[in-house]
């Protein structure tokens, strides 16, 4: 199976509310689409979410940029990811003249996940992908944008990450590329300074080490999901690669970077 022209695409909602370039993105998407790419998106929503706690109520936290998610705080995500957030990312680019098609990961049975097991609650990992379901959607032209909701025939559903939902549908689908959208201008030092390049070796002492905080250990566990399942490019960019004007951000790679490994680095959570 080859799908040689497929980029998947996560957006986080932090992303998606920065004004203007939050609009911005999405143009860059859609424009993609119209140069002929097939698109894929992923996208989270962290931030819209945790208003809705906030005015539910319903304390959260986070345990290695995870949300602990209970079964009260579940059915919320099922509204506001599956739902609010959902119907945003489609309108945003049907506007655009993009035939995007909303979807869990539990629509079409596209996703299997079980639950991590790491004391994180109804969070899952995704351990199966119906290719056929989303390359039918892409052979069709459209543009399938799916939350980061799963489903488990023994756990029901379940929330996960959404970096991790993309590295998933990106190695299951064997994308192309897989560009992880974050708020800051790709994987930075200690000193503030963009880290161009990440190898394998790299990545992995960044976690090793504690050096990767809050919404960056799984945005880099996704890259080495992505990497050991052969997707060919991955960027961490706030932005569409290429976009005029956007920093290049973090390519990560598989073999030597060529750079001195980093003693640190930052990202803050963006859902």
């Amino acid at each position: 199976m080859k799908t040689s022209k497929l980029t998947v695409v996560k957006i986080g909602g932090s992303v998606l509310e920065r004004a203007p370039a939050g609009e911005a993105v999405l143009d860059h998407v859609a424009r993609a689409w119209r140069d002929g790419d097939e698109i894929l998106v992923v996208h989270g929503g962290g931030a819209e979410l945790s208003r809705w706690l906030g005015r539910l109520g319903i304390a959260t936290r986070f345990v290695d940029g995870q949300r602990v998610t209970t079964a009260e705080i579940l059915q919320v995500a099922l509204m506001v990811l599956g739902g609010l957030v959902n119907r945003r990312v489609v309108e945003a680019l049907v506007r655009r003249d993009c035939p995007a098609v909303g979807l869990t990961g539990a629509d079409g049975a596209g996703s299997l996940a079980l639950p991590v097991e790491d004391g994180l609650g109804a969070v899952g990992r995704i351990v199966s992908i119906n290719a056929p379901f989303y390359l039918d959607l892409l052979a069709a032209r459209r543009v399938p944008v799916v939350a980061s909701l799963a489903w488990g025939p023994e756990h029901g559903w379940l929330n996960v990450n959404a970096d991790l939902m993309a590295a998933g549908l990106a190695a299951g689908l064997r994308a192309r590329r897989l560009v992880l959208m974050t708020d800051v201008d790709g994987v930075l030092d200690e000193t503030g300074s963009i880290i161009p390049v990440l190898d394998v070796e790299a990545l992995q002492a960044l976690i090793e080490r504690g050096a990767a905080r809050d919404g960056m250990i799984p945005k880099l566990r996704a890259c080495r999901q992505a990497l050991e399942g052969r997707v060919p490019e991955i960027v961490i960019a706030p932005d569409f690669p290429g976009a005029p004007g956007v920093a290049a951000g973090t390519r990560v790679v598989a073999g030597t970077a060529r750079v001195p490994a980093p003693r640190g680095a930052t990202m803050r959570g963006d859902g």
